[in-house]
């Protein structure tokens, strides 16, 4: 069969058709979008650059800014202990009453129970700050100028505490003012923070001076070298001669 030449040239336009739409379909669409999509990147690069490029300029003034916030927060912590307890409240009583001269009959403790905490944590997943809170109850005896000396001490005081109330009455017999005190007490548990048990000086530990009355044990060591014993069993002796003594002269009285 023989085709025409029309024929054929129909047949060349309809394949120039074809190949133009998978050109423009899977050629020129997918370029266009490919385009659209580098175009979108671009933009965000470019936005990303411009804040980079203004916090670079602002760098300087920013890092000071910060750099001071962190001493600022550094200040207010430092005025934190790093722990309540026991021991460090009865120091404080102690230092207390010396400098306001009042007189502490009881007193009475409790732990730290935290009152904030840090959203940011550590590797061990405890929180990198923590202020805790715990409350020391006093009941006082002192004068009017001491009542005084005692807040003036308090608000001044190293580590950060308040006075969260307290009573005061006079004592008839002695003028003084007597009353209960309830003392909040703060700390601060970071890194920076690290509790150190107070130094109690003056203070004799052993058996041969109970209490710090002066009083010395027998250790027995005198009695092996033929000396006279010394302390508590001098005593005795001494007081078994009394009695002796004592009976003696009772029974010659009824011997007459």
């Amino acid at each position: 069969m023989k085709i025409s030449q029309k024929t054929i040239q129909y047949i060349l336009l309809a394949l120039i058709v074809v190949i133009a739409f998978c050109a423009y379909q899977f050629g020129y669409v997918k370029f266009i979008e490919s385009a659209n999509k580098v175009k979108t990147e671009n933009k965000a690069i470019e936005a990303r650059i411009n804040d980079l490029t203004d916090k670079e300029t602002h760098r300087a003034d920013w890092t000071g800014v910060i750099s001071k916030t962190d001493e600022n927060i550094d200040v207010i912590l430092a005025k934190y202990g790093p722990g309540n307890t026991p021991e460090k409240s009865i120091v404080f009583v102690r230092d207390l009453e010396n400098a306001s001269n009042m007189t502490v009959s009881g007193l009475s403790f409790s732990q730290d129970v935290p009152i904030f905490q840090s959203s940011d944590v550590d590797e061990n997943g405890n929180p990198t700050v923590e202020i805790d809170s715990s409350i020391l109850s006093i009941n006082y005896s002192t004068t009017y100028d001491g009542l005084k000396a005692c807040m003036d001490f308090i608000n001044k005081y190293k580590e950060r505490m308040n006075v969260s109330c307290f009573t005061a009455s006079c004592d008839q017999e002695t003028g003084d003012i007597i009353g209960n005190m309830v003392i909040n007490l703060y700390a601060v548990k970071d890194a920076k923070h690290e509790y150190v048990a107070p130094v109690i000086d003056n203070v004799d530990i052993g058996v041969q001076n109970i209490f710090g009355s002066g009083y010395t044990f027998n250790t027995g060591d005198s009695e092996e070298n033929g000396e006279e014993p010394t302390g508590e069993g001098t005593e005795n002796e001494t007081e078994g001669t009394g009695e002796g003594e004592g009976e003696g002269e009772g029974a010659g009285e009824t011997g007459e």
